[in-house]
């Protein structure tokens, strides 16, 4: 019995420092900036192509559930997401808040998705307070894919004038 026990113990130490159970190989990719936001990011990124989720009756292309809009590349449907490491309250569906000259979800919150045909968005609470936002654009800052992405220091997108190509970002 002893020898059974001391045998599932050396498989459990050699499962752990193989390296079994770590990070999955399909995130993209690791921001330390990002992990260090006021907004709490654990530094997960993904780029997002499909995700669709319906708030309020309103179907849309969204991040991930836990994650948030850092960047767009409307043509062509793409997101950057980032995953938050806490969320406050659930998903709600902004129709006409307007703030820094764009539609933006209300002071405090960040979009997690938009239709940009109807001109919803998908918006949350994160799980820390916002405490800053700047207006992102002209020239835009952009990603290797590229894409146009809040800036570095943890930033979210709160709001967006696509026809402009502007947002405001928020941490």
């Amino acid at each position: 019995m002893k020898s059974a026990f001391e045998a599932v113990l050396v498989l459990a130490a050699i499962t752990v420092l193989g390296g079994c159970g770590g990070t999955p190989e399909s995130v993209e990719e690791f921001d330390v900036e990002l992990s260090k936001s006021s907004l709490s990011f654990t530094g997960l990124v993904v780029n997002d192509a499909g995700t669709q989720c319906t708030v309020n009756g309103s179907t849309m292309h969204c991040c991930p559930v836990g994650y948030a809009m850092i960047g767009a590349h409307v043509t062509n449907n793409v997101f950057k997401c980032a995953q938050l490491s806490s969320t406050s309250g659930a998903r709600y569906l902004d129709t006409g808040t307007s703030r820094n000259g764009m539609h933006a979800c209300p002071y405090g919150s960040v979009m997690v998705g938009m239709n940009t045909s109807k001109n919803h968005l998908a918006c949350q609470a994160p799980g820390t307070a916002v405490v800053s936002e700047y207006v992102d654009g002209n020239p835009a800052t952009t990603d290797s894919y590229p894409m146009h992405v809040c800036g570095a220091g943890g930033y979210a997108m709160s709001g967006i004038n696509v026809g402009s190509n502007l947002y405001t970002c928020a941490r």
